[in-house]
């Protein structure tokens, strides 16, 4: 798994989300300064980041509605880069459930090292 950090409390929310809106998918608030840039790379001017999350998983979905999604994405030939965007073609909202804990994905060997510490932290605790 990408994001091997996940825990039970929160594929459980993401899980009740879905049972009340069909949609559902763990996401984490925007909390880093954003720019965007010109056609030469100088800053030109600021991303109002308050409604801005970066989309994690698990991502929810009622078995027909992610069906339908796909159906409709290979009948397009589109590209969508996560399932989220493939229900969000379809003109249906997702809930966000918002998430503060980590659940970073693992992409770089440096990654892998703050994971294991993370998870180090957490048995601590849990022996505590």
């Amino acid at each position: 798994a990408a994001r091997p950090l996940i825990t039970t409390q929160q594929i459980e929310l993401v899980f009740e989300q879905c049972r009340m809106h069909d949609a559902a998918s763990l996401a984490e608030p925007i909390t880093d300064t954003l720019k965007y840039a010109d056609t030469e790379s100088f800053v030109a001017g600021a991303v109002d980041r308050h409604q801005l999350y970066a989309m994690q998983t698990p991502q929810v979905f009622k078995r027909h509605l992610i069906e339908d999604a796909y159906r409709a994405v290979y009948a397009d030939n589109a590209s969508v880069t996560d399932e989220v965007s493939a229900v969000e073609r379809l003109g249906r909202k997702v809930i966000l459930v918002p998430n503060h804990d980590f659940n970073f994905k693992i992409t770089y060997p440096q990654d892998l090292a703050l994971a294991e510490f993370v998870l180090r932290e957490r048995r601590q605790t849990m022996a505590s």
